[in-house]
């Protein structure tokens, strides 16, 4: 019976989005430990940066609403077999305590942003014949 491969991920490139912390960053230490390359990309880049050195990874700073960077980073970074979109905001008010910059903000982040790093990296994979995207969404989406 033959081994399993202790690093199913080796060769592969990864491209977490919002993954200094939180969920993001414990799927950027998965994709890291199974031998995948990471680009960990966050608006913050001291915490990028910082699980980056913890994990071998490479840590960026990105706004995923800003189209034009983030085409820049997967130009590059990429490209990329493995997108995994994790960057989101939440606003913790009563919607009646809220504007439409609010609103903006939280489609751009948390809806936007998916658009634009799927935008960037899919030609690559569609060339490759391979790619997988994950897109991690939140409970607050569903619940308003």
């Amino acid at each position: 019976m033959a081994a399993a491969n202790p690093t199913p991920l080796a060769g592969r490139r990864a491209l977490v989005t919002g993954g200094a912390s939180g969920i993001g960053a414990a799927i950027a230490r998965r994709l890291a430990a199974d031998g995948a390359a990471v680009v960990i990309a966050d608006l913050q880049s001291d915490a990028a940066a910082r699980l980056a050195g913890e994990i071998g990874a490479t840590g960026v700073q990105l706004d995923v609403t800003d189209f034009d960077r983030v085409h820049a980073v997967v130009r590059e970074s990429g490209p990329f077999d493995i997108l995994v979109n994790s960057a989101g905001v939440d606003q913790h008010a009563f919607f009646t305590k809220t504007s439409p910059d609010d609103w903006r903000r939280l489609l751009a982040v948390n809806l936007e942003s998916v658009l634009n790093t799927t935008h960037a990296v899919l030609p690559a994979m569609q060339q490759a014949g391979y790619g997988r995207i994950i897109n991690v969404a939140s409970e607050a989406g569903r619940l308003g």
